[in-house]
């Protein structure tokens, strides 16, 4: 039997995440984080961008997985722990783009949730 993710049904895990890595936003910023980050030229991340990059982004990974696992059924087997390792990883950037310790664990752990929200979404979202 071949398995498929189903992208309506992960959708919600995205908006999850999205909530949570807005939550981390507001406790960063609690903490005196400014936000800015280095990357060609200073900018500084707002909520809204928060919010859409990460469900904008864990989506159209979700629909991307989708269409890939209709043709390998062993992509999609794997996708969620590479999904996982790949959010685990990218949390290493914040620490170069960001001169602020507190805005980089933020970012960091931004990333982590993405990751982690990525595993159990798939996971539960693949049938």
């Amino acid at each position: 039997m071949t398995q498929s993710l189903n992208v309506r049904n992960f959708a919600g895990y995205a908006v999850i995440a999205a909530i949570l890595n807005s939550l981390i936003f507001f406790i960063a910023k609690g903490a005196d984080a400014t936000m800015v980050v280095n990357q060609g030229g200073s900018q500084e991340i707002a909520l809204p961008m928060v919010f859409a990059s990460t469900f904008f982004g864990l989506l159209v990974a979700a629909f991307v997985a989708s269409k890939i696992g209709k043709k390998s059924q062993s992509f999609l087997s794997k996708s969620s722990t590479v999904g996982l390792i790949f959010g685990i990883v990218t949390a290493a950037a914040p620490f170069s783009a960001s001169d602020d310790s507190k805005t980089s664990i933020g970012l960091a752990s931004m990333h982590v949730v993405a990751g982690l929200v990525w595993f159990v979404g798939t996971k539960r979202s693949t049938k």
